[in-house]
């Protein structure tokens, strides 16, 4: 599993993630994402939706994780598993999660999208490394 960190941005937060594959970077900044937004101890894959993005290099990052975020804007999904297939400009990806329960989840942050500001997304050493900032 990739590692992330927060990285400090004025008026905004942002993400810096590092992953051994592309897929694996990709999950790992869903799972930041979703940390950032809520506190969801015990979330659990209840059903599975199937998600297709499409864009170039870090494009495709952003698509990606827009798409997670739109979905917990207007469903209030909360993804915690990912089984993803990365490649030429495509990801498609078996998402598992449940709905946001108010009375288990708490909402950290609110964040109203993703941005293009310090997107980057490169291959460096045998690992991937990512960043994105998110509008607050």
């Amino acid at each position: 599993m990739g590692t992330w960190e927060l990285i400090d941005h004025t008026g905004d937060v942002g993400i810096r993630v590092r992953a051994g594959s592309l897929a694996d970077l990709f999950a790992t900044a869903a799972r930041a994402m979703y940390d950032i937004l809520v506190e969801a101890p015990g979330a659990t894959a209840q059903r599975e939706d199937e998600i297709v993005v499409e864009g170039d290099g870090d494009e495709l990052l952003r698509a990606w994780l827009a798409e997670l975020l739109y979905r917990f804007s207007v469903d209030e999904m909360i993804y915690v598993a990912f089984d993803l297939e990365v490649g030429a400009g495509r990801l498609r990806a078996r998402a598992g999660g449940q709905p946001m329960d108010r009375a288990k989840h708490g909402l950290r942050t609110e964040l109203k999208a993703v941005t293009y500001h310090g997107l980057s997304l490169r291959e460096e050493g045998g690992a991937w490394i990512g960043a994105v900032i998110f509008d607050i």
